[in-house]
């Protein structure tokens, strides 16, 4: 049986959860294989593991810790244009593949190309609806375009076998013409936690003190995250803790960091669910994969979410409810009072474990790689026969 993946390539997020996906599958004698762009088709190519397709080019707009909406609208007028080569090339990919099913990760061209070739399709999304005009409620255009894209993203959706949402009930909301195709599967994660070592195990194997208080700071994927790493860098000397690990991804260079006992500075992780686990707080922007791995694990956090990201701010909010993480607004904050922020968690220990126990009790009820496998065998499987 073969699969074709088609994700979305903004963030390195989307490819990570469905390579977590694609190694389950893989353990069913599935054939994976996949198609993106961008910082996600970088990611697949260093990892030299599976067949990979290039597909055109789709960027988000912004600077300094913000995504600048009009801007990336005004960029993105040629977006037709765009959807209907990633038609072509979905075409041409598929054509040549022979895939059994295609999954679309928040790949919204993949279900009309399916249903051109007659191949079953899903998709896998954590957000179905938008709400970026609440940001700019004072232009009307902003407010016609998301309308428009709602209506747009709910007929396409439409369009496929099965949709997937990558994490626990009732956590986003489902439009009613979609909710009888629609399964919340729980979070696709690259561990399960309750088989990663724990949190002494793990700080011994990676050659940190047992008592230490250890602050993780993460900005994943995004170019976006430069201002949020400037600002710790500016609020370090007030923060309580013994290191502070800093993680730019692969988008930001980290040669502005200056060498310190303090900071540790890293590229990337391949397992960062470890160094989550073994840290007091994490620090992070707040795409859905680290949402989830967060909430998963039980670990306190901080979100700041990128600037007028509609997804992202929902994201953050979503987290805010299960009480083990703030959320603050990056354009609000100072060093000293971000120091507070985070000596406050870092003090806050017994409210904070309770807490972490009632979430991680709640997210480990789901296995997200297995309920989406079954899901996707299912409908292979009928294309087969």
């Amino acid at each position: 049986m073969k699969v074709l993946f088609m994700t979305c390539g903004i963030g390195m997020g989307h490819v990570s959860r469905d390579i977590a996906l694609a190694k389950r599958l893989e353990e069913k004698n599935v054939d994976v294989n996949f198609a993106s762009y961008g910082p996600g088709y970088e990611m697949l190519s260093k990892q030299g593991k599976y067949k990979i397709f290039k597909l055109p080019d789709i960027q988000l707009y912004g600077g300094n810790g913000e995504l600048d909406i009009k801007y990336t609208a005004k960029k993105s007028i040629n977006i037709p244009f765009i959807f209907i080569k990633n038609i072509y090339h979905e075409f041409k990919i598929i054509k040549e593949l022979k895939p059994d099913i295609v999954i679309g990760d928040s790949h919204y061209s993949a279900p009309i190309t399916c249903r051109i070739l007659k191949i079953p399709c899903i998709l896998i999304t954590n957000e179905l609806t938008l709400n970026f005009a609440e940001l700019y409620p004072d232009r009307k255009i902003i407010e016609y375009a998301e309308n428009g894209l709602k209506r747009f993203i709910e007929s396409v959706s439409n369009q496929c076998d099965a949709i997937i949402i990558p994490d626990i009930e009732n956590s986003i909301e489902i439009p009613p013409k979609l909710r009888g195709i629609t399964t919340f599967t729980g979070p696709f994660l690259k561990r399960n936690p309750s088989q990663i070592e724990d949190k002494n195990e793990l700080r011994k194997k990676l050659r940190f003190h047992e008592n230490d208080k250890i602050v993780l700071v993460t900005v994943g994927g995004s170019k976006f995250g430069k201002k949020l790493l400037n600002l710790i860098i500016d609020s370090a000397k007030w923060i309580d803790c013994n290191k502070i690990i800093i993680v730019t991804g692969p988008q930001i260079s980290f040669d502005f960091i200056q060498d310190s006992d303090k900071i540790v500075k890293k590229e990337f992780l391949e397992d960062i669910m470890e160094w989550m686990k073994l840290s007091d707080v994490v620090i992070s922007l707040a795409g859905h994969n680290t949402t989830m791995e967060l909430a998963s694990l039980g670990i306190p956090n901080i979100l700041v979410p990128i600037d007028n990201h509609s997804e992202q701010i929902k994201n953050a909010l979503n987290m805010k409810k299960y009480g083990i993480s703030a959320v603050k607004n990056i354009n609000e904050l100072n060093p000293q009072e971000f120091a507070d922020d985070i000596n406050n968690i870092l003090h806050d220990d017994d409210d904070l474990k309770q807490k972490a126990e009632i979430v991680k009790k709640e997210f480990s009820k789901y296995d997200g790689k297995e309920n989406a496998a079954k899901i996707i065998l299912k409908y292979a499987k009928q294309n087969d026969a």
